[in-house]
């Protein structure tokens, strides 16, 4: 019996311990974090989405294209003061992308390098029409996973 005990204390000491490790290796970010679309020279103030499955950004005005062969997308997009800025991007995928209110849409994926605090990730990016929303970037699970706590209750932990 006491083997046994001493067993389970041991295990429990390791399970502490590598979730200890995994925790040293997570950076810690906020609710609200600035990121950086370094080829494209925009930034932008995220809201960070632990309940949204791919990272999001505003578009409009979506006008799919093709050029030697290849899928691309056309579209605008808005930079940190607001300023319209034109894009054109090679379509990575489509996803099929549903609302809190169960709204179906189909939306243009690209991908892109983004930078968070002093990580720089390529990424998978869906483009929607965010005109309505306080953010108009979300980074959802596909940057988040593995690499990031998020404490709900701070914001710009990563600095302003």
């Amino acid at each position: 019996m006491k083997l046994v005990l001493f067993c389970l204390l041991l295990n429990l000491s390791f399970v502490s311990r590598v979730r200890a490790q995994l925790l040293k290796e997570k950076i810690l970010i906020g609710r609200v974090e600035w990121v950086e679309l370094g080829e494209l020279h925009i930034k932008h103030k995220a809201r960070i989405d632990t309940g949204a499955k791919t990272t999001s950004m505003h578009a409009v005005n979506i006008e799919e294209v093709e050029q030697r062969g290849e899928v691309f997308v056309k579209f605008q997009t808005l930079d940190k003061d607001g300023k319209t800025i034109d894009v054109l991007r090679k379509v990575d995928t489509t996803q099929k992308v549903s609302s809190t209110t169960g709204f179906i849409s189909k939306r243009y994926v690209i991908k892109e390098k983004l930078k968070i605090g002093n990580i720089e990730r390529e990424v998978l990016i869906n483009l929607n029409d965010r005109t309505k929303m306080d953010y108009k970037f979300l980074v959802g699970r596909n940057l988040l996973l593995g690499r990031f706590i998020v404490d709900v209750a701070r914001s710009h932990v990563l600095g302003d």
